[in-house]
């Protein structure tokens, strides 16, 4: 038969024993399981985070969050207005502190789209024709400028069409 040491007292004693004859010591076995079942629980983690990640809702761009739901005056929940997909191509040039913005294509249809509000470094500049060839001069600095240009659609809905940090 094998022999085993005590851990604790050093005596030598047969393997298959579970207590130590020389000091009384309870001898714990190995659980050949526990490399299986620790693998088994992370494997249940990363799933669990998998699924949170995958369940949780992405903020629409140029929507803040609390305007997701908004309430109507009888109290009851009203749905945002949702984004349209159409697309409004617009480019930027600068000459020395001026801004001119062009609208080169829109898929939008007509009536779709209400103003293009544009703003510049900040603050609210104007706003630029909706159609096909519009275009507009705006007040920047001598410096580096960060435009944007928002759409707001007649559903209500508002859209960063175009966004320059360095023009």
């Amino acid at each position: 038969m094998t022999q085993k040491t005590c851990p604790h007292c050093g005596a030598s004693f047969d393997a298959a024993r579970t207590v130590c004859p020389t000091c009384r010591a309870l001898l714990k076995k190995k659980n050949p399981l526990v490399p299986y079942l620790v693998i088994g629980v992370l494997v249940v983690v990363v799933v669990i985070l998998v699924a949170v990640v995958l369940t949780t809702p992405v903020e629409t761009p140029g929507l803040p969050e609390s305007a997701a739901i908004s309430s109507s005056s009888s109290g009851t929940a009203v749905a945002a207005p949702t984004q349209p997909t159409c697309t409004i191509a617009i480019t930027g040039s600068r000459a020395g502190s001026s801004i001119r913005l062009q609208v080169m294509t829109s898929t939008c249809s007509a009536g779709d789209v209400s103003s293009l509000a544009v703003a510049v470094n900040g603050a609210a500049a104007g706003t630029l024709g909706t159609g096909a060839g519009a275009s507009g001069t705006y007040a920047g600095t001598s410096g580096t400028n960060n435009v944007i240009v928002t759409a707001k659609f007649a559903s209500g809905a508002e859209k960063i069409m175009y966004q320059n940090a360095a023009l």
